[in-house]
């Protein structure tokens, strides 16, 4: 029986070497079962059915065993290949590590000859070509982006050999809450600015550009008699901000056109959900609050995205913009006059500012109240009146953050009142480390301090107000009034809303 198994083994020895499998002498071989990796697969097999625990494929087994070990056989015993895989006489070189896959390492990982991507894990080099039998990078394959769209429709580009979501060119993959591509890093972002959403707004709290289908428009001026028929559509605008805030759902723009005669729209809105308010092109509508409430209150579930538009001359002690709990992002926007002062942050209430006028030449108010919740300015004119008013005041444990602004007050007491606040590069009349001192405010400085109007008298402003502000990248190309700003990093610039040509 010695001499007739000997026999069986030689046998199926020299027909498992036919095929390319390597299998050489040196241990007793015997005929594998029909399940075996020698029968099946090989090491392919291995990796399979024992989820990598026992990858190699051995001949040196008992006839009953799978043939899977956990270490590499030795080069008499290896068996890498198998009845099922004939390809792998094509690939296997020779080279007498008993991987077959020809990079003479025998380790079998795939980083020489591959036959598919499950092959090739090195994120260097991610695709298998397998003309070449070889992992490589995007860049090597006939169609790079095709083969990237197939790995992750997230990135499907290929850019300088790695897989990428975007280019400045091509930027379809970024949609939803990241429509924007930022071209050093070829990665989707949420947009940071109105420019970069041209056709409607920008959502700043999500980071969405607003759906051209939810814009909606407002015109003051329409027949009475036409309102109950409004849809809110440019041919059919609705009558009142009011009816647009009740009809739009959340995440709209609404577009607000000036009514004859300045009129201002005499409403006490209350805001929920997610809109942007604004104003018309080259027109400058009002916003007034009525039934002694603010003109705009901004709940704890409420965005406010506010642009172009007026809030002024609201009664009764009331201010012009409540954020109570909520968010505001105010632009390019007057908030002046309101008897009850300009903006008032409460309830954990969040706003940041830019390029806008706040205040007015009304006693014992204040501008800017920062009572619960964080408020930050940029590029901003604040002036306040007589007596006790004061420009910005906050309450301990607010964060008050202020930049490139003018502050301002007919007052004896300090503008700024507000031990919290953060000021740099900006121009008061209060002595403040890093920033630049004006003289006492003369309401010579502007057009027309009596209503509001902050835009600097080319004649008139303090001379060191042109250079007081640095412009950083990101922040506006121009003014208030549209007069472009330097937009190199670190140039000198008026601080305030308004600069002078």
């Amino acid at each position: 029986m010695r001499n007739k198994a000997t026999t069986i083994s030689t046998l199926s020895a020299t027909f498992f070497v036919g095929l390319g499998l390597g299998i050489g002498g040196g241990c007793d071989f015997t005929e594998p079962n029909p399940e075996s990796c020698q029968r099946r697969r090989g090491n392919v097999t291995c990796m399979e059915v024992t989820d990598g625990e026992r990858p190699f494929c051995s001949s040196c087994l008992t006839p009953d065993s799978d043939g899977c070990v956990a270490e590499e056989p030795t080069q008499e015993c290896s068996s890498p290949c198998g009845f099922e895989n004939p390809d792998c006489e094509d690939v296997g070189d020779g080279d007498g590590d008993g991987d077959g896959d020809g990079d003479g390492d025998g380790d079998g990982d795939g980083d020489g000859d591959c036959e598919g991507p499950q092959d090739c894990t090195d994120e260097a080099a991610p695709f298998c070509d397998e003309a070449a039998g070889e992992c490589v990078a995007c860049g090597a394959l006939d169609d790079p982006d095709g083969a990237c769209a197939g790995l992750s429709p997230d990135e499907p580009l290929c850019v300088a050999d790695a897989c990428v979501a975007c280019t400045a060119d091509n930027a379809d993959a970024c949609t939803g809450t990241t429509p924007i591509c930022d071209a050093g890093t070829n990665s989707c972002i949420g947009c940071s600015s109105h420019e970069q959403c041209p056709a409607t707004a920008c959502n700043f709290a999500a980071g969405n550009c607003i759906d051209p289908a939810n814009v909606f428009y407002v015109d003051g001026d329409t027949m009475p008699g036409d309102c109950p028929a409004a849809d809110g559509s440019s041919d059919a605008p609705y009558c009142a901000v009011a009816d647009a805030l009740i009809n739009a759902p959340s995440d709209s723009l609404i577009v607000v056109r000036e009514q004859a005669s300045d009129d201002p729209y005499t409403e006490a809105l209350v805001l929920s959900g997610s809109f942007a308010i604004f104003a018309e092109d080259e027109e400058a509508p009002v916003l007034q609050g009525s039934s002694n409430a603010p003109a705009l209150t901004v709940g704890a579930s409420g965005s406010l995205f506010l642009r172009g538009m007026a809030i002024a001359n609201t009664p009764n002690g009331a201010e012009g913009l409540l954020v109570n709990g909520g968010q505001a992002w105010v632009e390019g926007s007057r908030i002046v006059n309101n008897t009850g002062g300009g903006i008032v942050v409460d309830g954990g209430g969040v706003v940041r500012v830019e390029n806008s006028f706040v205040g007015g030449d009304v006693s014992d108010t204040i501008a800017v109240d920062v009572a619960d919740g964080s408020f930050a300015m940029n590029y901003t004119t604040v002036g306040a009146g007589a007596f006790t008013s004061a420009a910005v005041a906050c309450e301990e444990g607010t964060t008050v953050e202020i930049r490139n602004s003018l502050l301002v007050s007919r007052s004896e007491e300090d503008e700024l009142q507000c031990m919290a606040a953060t000021v740099e590069t900006s121009a008061l009349e209060m002595d403040i480390e890093g920033n630049t001192v004006v003289p006492p405010v003369d309401v010579a400085w502007f057009a027309d301090f009596g209503t509001g109007d902050f835009s600097l008298d080319p004649d008139m402003y303090p001379e060191d107000l042109a250079s007081a502000a640095v412009w950083r990248e990101g922040d506006p190309a121009t003014d208030i009034n549209g007069d472009p700003r330097p937009t190199s990093d670190g140039d000198p610039d008026f601080a305030g809303a308004d600069r002078v040509p």
